[in-house]
């Protein structure tokens, strides 16, 4: 069974290795050319060295194909000041660093407005690729290479540390759908974590985490999103009590133990007090449950064979 699982992968759901490497060349190209930004637009706001890949591809549990790179670009924060105010966010301008472009960017409540930054990339983007197709996509903007049809999301963010060393450095990054406020993140926690776990179950997690995702591509039409289902994976292994031995072993055990984190509302596990499923309507919630629950019944059931009860669960392609 256990080779049947990894004949799936490597055939359907693990990237191939010129897909990854022409990846690597896509969204290092982007970072350059906009590192470099400041040389010919004195309007474009200031960076910073830091720039990191986030999402599932940084964390290794993205899917075939190779649709969409993450990339944070660390914005240059001088005369800026962070302001949280419970789950929502804003950046205020000061007398300091004034001369910075990004101060441009200031509305005339002094707050800095995430809307105009992200069309700033947006505008700069499509100034140096005119014939690709640029778009605002939620807290990025999308670059699409129509070439190797993939699309690179650049996240423009600032990085906050806070005064107080005992506390988790986190980013902020653009709200997105033209509000002006800012999002607390830091997707490097979520890659800790994600690699953590890994570790700690025999590094088979991963493997699970994608088998995952294509059971609810294949079977549960994309209901749950991509970081929700890994952030439910998270919480559901967190709490085993020891490690999986084996991917079918994890498969089983998911499949027994995640109705819990679908049926409720569920906290990043950053701790950073947003709920990732907050997108869900409650029909999609439901059907989630429903396919979830005839997976665990296929699981378990004693009248069908350990092939036909996978390829129940995992689609025609499983076994073939």
């Amino acid at each position: 069974m256990e080779i049947k699982l990894q004949e799936l992968l490597d055939k359907e759901i693990n990237l191939a290795q010129e897909h990854i490497s022409q990846g690597s060349k896509s969204h290092t190209y982007i970072r350059d050319l906009l590192a470099n930004k400041r040389q010919t637009d004195s309007t474009f706001p200031w960076l910073l060295d830091g720039d990191f890949l986030s999402g599932s591809y940084a964390r290794g549990t993205k899917l075939h194909p190779l649709d969409d790179i993450d990339v944070m670009i660390v914005l240059d924060g001088a005369g800026l000041v962070p302001i949280g105010l419970n789950t929502t966010h804003y950046v205020r301008g000061n007398a300091d660093g004034e001369n910075s472009p990004v101060h441009n960017h200031l509305g005339y409540d002094n707050l800095l407005n995430s809307a105009s930054v992200l069309q700033a990339f947006h505008d700069a983007l499509k100034k140096s690729h005119p014939d690709s197709a640029i778009r605002k996509d939620g807290q990025a903007v999308n670059v699409k290479l129509s070439s190797y049809n993939l699309g690179i999301d650049v996240v423009p963010s600032f990085h906050i540390k806070p005064l107080n060393v005992t506390q988790q450095d986190f980013y902020y990054i653009p709200r997105g759908n033209r509000d002006p406020s800012w999002l607390k993140t830091n997707p490097k926690i979520d890659e800790a974590i994600s690699m953590n776990l890994h570790n700690r179950h025999n590094r088979k997690l991963k493997s699970v985490i994608k088998l995952l995702k294509y059971w609810n591509r294949e079977k549960n039409a994309d209901r749950i999103r991509s970081y929700h289902l890994e952030t439910i994976a998270w919480y559901v292994f967190h709490n085993h009590q020891s490690s999986i031995s084996s991917i079918t072993e994890g498969m089983r055990y998911f499949f027994n133990n995640a109705r819990p984190y679908i049926q409720s509302p569920l906290y990043e596990a950053t701790g950073f007090g947003s709920f990732v499923d907050s997108y869900m309507t409650l029909q999609d919630r439901q059907l989630s449950l429903v396919v979830l629950d005839r997976t665990r019944a296929n699981l378990s059931s004693g009248l069908v064979t350990p092939l036909t009860s996978w390829g129940a669960v995992l689609g025609d392609k499983f076994g073939n």
